[in-house]
């Protein structure tokens, strides 16, 4: 164990040269911090959060006499108990009817998908921009961009030992397949851990910057929000990512090329992806959709989580269960290959 941690410090002083690692990081980090600075947007500006919920909602109504008038509320003055300008000029026999009305339009539910400022100030203050900003590379449907990107990042290591004929040296050099297997799956957890901590730290400059560049009450950098959840994502998050590494590895080592193990383990992402979809549509198969590779992902990492203390378990299982199928299969077709020159790719 102690020969195979070695090699993983070994292996990772030969990956931060390359440019792949550098940037899947910068665009990781560049996805993260997308949900900090909407939330600031919107809480500072109506026209972006009720384009972030879903388009301009409005109810308004309209009089001729005995003087013109017009009153209008939007579902951001809804859900921030804000009532329109103008009302107190209406009679109160037709104010009172505008605001039946007004909740009856409201009842219908055409402003649940809006936030409010507090929603909306949590997304950019500690601890919940960190909570937030993993959560996006995570569980952001409809597209998780982290499992895309680490299985890039997998291909790429490991095919560039094919395409430039490395592996053939270093196993030459008396390094057991095995252990060098498992040295790149360990390795590529800890680029993961650490791409994670990174997003972090990122999340929170954001918070810091925000707070000091705000004058009023945006301008605080922490909130009431569980630091514990910024940890509980964190673990589930690499957890939830060993299979697709795996996975990609698999592609790789089969295929003995970075093309194509980026395109089958992307491709099996998007087949997946349909399949589900169509699963969904049978009452009896749905269950089954939920215990999918990437679905099981997505379930895991969701915050905050829709899952109950058994679905956990069982999504928990389900992700092992891959991860255990994943690594034999990987190793049987490692062990099994006969290793030859460069290939240029």
């Amino acid at each position: 164990m102690q020969h195979t941690l070695r090699l993983t410090k070994w292996e990772w002083f030969k990956v931060r040269r390359l440019r792949m690692p550098w940037i899947l990081l910068v665009i990781a980090v560049l996805v993260s911090q997308l949900g900090i600075w909407v939330n600031y947007l919107a809480f500072n500006n109506d026209d972006v959060n009720m384009l972030m919920g879903g388009g301009f909602v409005s109810y308004s109504v309209s009089w001729e006499e005995p003087t013109p008038g017009y009153i209008e509320i939007t579902c951001s003055d809804f859900v921030n108990d804000r009532m329109p300008p103008g009302l107190d000029q209406l009679p109160e026999d037709r104010r009172e009817e505008f605001l039946k009305e007004m909740d009856a339009w409201r009842a219908e539910g055409v402003c649940d998908g809006f936030a409010d400022r507090e929603q909306l100030r949590r997304g950019f203050t500690l601890p919940n921009s960190i909570t937030q900003s993993i959560a996006i590379i995570s569980s952001f449907r409809p597209v998780a961009i982290g499992p895309i990107l680490i299985m890039i990042l997998a291909a790429s290591i490991v095919g560039s030992e094919y395409g430039y004929g490395t592996l053939r040296t270093v196993l030459a050099g008396g390094i057991g397949r095995w252990k060098f297997l498992f040295a790149k799956l360990l390795l590529l957890l800890r680029m993961s851990s650490d791409a994670l901590v990174i997003i972090a730290l990122v999340a929170v400059a954001s918070s810091l910057a925000i707070a000091l560049i705000s004058t009023d009450e945006s301008g605080s950098i922490a909130d009431s929000g569980k630091w514990s959840e910024v940890v509980l994502i964190f673990l589930k998050t690499v957890y939830g990512l060993l299979p697709f590494i795996v996975l990609s590895v698999l592609a790789t080592v089969l295929t003995t090329s970075r093309g194509v193990g980026i395109t089958l383990s992307v491709g099996y992402f998007v087949a997946e992806s349909i399949l589900a979809t169509l699963l969904r549509l049978n009452n009896t198969l749905g269950d089954v959709a939920d215990f999918l590779l990437f679905q099981s992902f997505l379930s895991w990492t969701t915050v905050p989580s829709e899952l109950d203390s058994s679905e956990t378990v069982g999504v928990f299982v389900a992700i092992l269960g891959y991860s255990a199928v994943l690594v034999v299969a990987t190793a049987w077709v490692f062990k099994q290959r006969d290793i030859g020159g460069a290939i240029g790719d």
